[in-house]
């Protein structure tokens, strides 16, 4: 642990919100979301603010797909010069990195490779792992079967329920799923994609400034991401997640018909399912 600052396992900050992939049930909404791209001097000021009050184990540099963005090189120098973290891990579902020039891989400290059912890859897992032993880097590869249903349509009105999944969210707490995104800090990606994702539905959600901790208030932002970490109340997109304890589902790429399924459907039975597993009702 750094002396003074907050710790904690990682922060992720997504340099695209879209994705050359459209896996259902993606926790980033990225299927959902139009083209963007994150902004250099952005993602500098963000992480400059929140490295003088806290300090990761690992920065996890994500998407959407991370390696679409036309400056990830230029992020990865920034990220290592600012030291918000004592590794820098890439997220890449690995469509693209046979073009990888050789500074990614002197870059990073690890890649997190997900291996997605039917989704060729013209750099093999082979090839892969001997360029990351090349480099001195950490390859972790990732084998998804199946999803599990996170996000929702349909508002828990239950707060007995909302609260159940809060307290047994891996994302922000554990698996330390923090995410620094436009100038402020979120517990977990879901809650900082929430409001964009439902709006494609034409859903109304209203968010809270509980929700986050703006990290360009500079008046006591340590005690501020303090009191926000160590708090027990859910975010307002908790009515709208089951979290680590909804039914899961057979992994799949959608199309533009299932895509349109996917923002209409009704979700009521997922959270019946996650009813009965946390609260044991029949």
């Amino acid at each position: 642990m750094r002396k003074g600052k907050i710790h904690r396992r990682s922060v992720e900050y997504n340099l695209t919100e879209h994705c050359n992939l459209r896996c259902r049930g993606c926790g980033h909404a990225s299927p959902l979301l139009p083209q963007k791209f994150a902004s250099l001097p952005s993602f500098r000021a963000d992480l400059e603010a929140l490295a003088e009050v806290f300090h990761s184990s690992e920065l996890r540099v994500v998407g959407g797909e991370p390696l679409l963005h036309p400056e990830l090189l230029d992020f990865l120098r920034e990220a290592r010069r600012i030291n918000i973290a004592d590794r820098i891990v890439l997220y890449t579902n690995g469509v693209l990195l046979h073009g990888a020039p050789v500074e990614l891989w002197q870059s990073v400290d690890e890649i997190y490779l997900s291996i997605y059912p039917g989704v060729h890859r013209r750099l093999d897992e082979a090839e892969c792992a001997s360029l990351c032993r090349e480099n001195g880097v950490k390859l972790t590869v990732y084998r998804p079967v199946h999803f599990e249903q996170m996000t929702i349509n349909n508002r828990i009105e239950d707060v007995e329920l909302v609260q159940a999944i809060y307290d047994n969210c891996k994302q922000r707490a554990e698996t330390s799923c923090h995410t620094a995104y436009e100038g402020r800090f979120y517990k977990c990606p879901v809650a900082a994609f929430t409001k964009a994702r439902l709006a494609r539905g034409g859903i109304p959600f209203q968010e809270q400034a509980s929700d986050w901790v703006d990290l360009h208030d500079e008046a006591n932002l340590e005690g501020k991401l303090e009191a926000y970490l160590a708090s027990t109340s859910p975010l307002a997109a908790c009515s709208f997640c089951l979290g680590d304890s909804g039914p899961t589902f057979k992994h799949e790429q959608l199309n533009r018909v299932r895509l349109q399924r996917w923002i209409e459907e009704d979700n009521s039975l997922d959270i019946e399912h996650t009813r009965k597993s946390l609260l044991h009702q029949t």
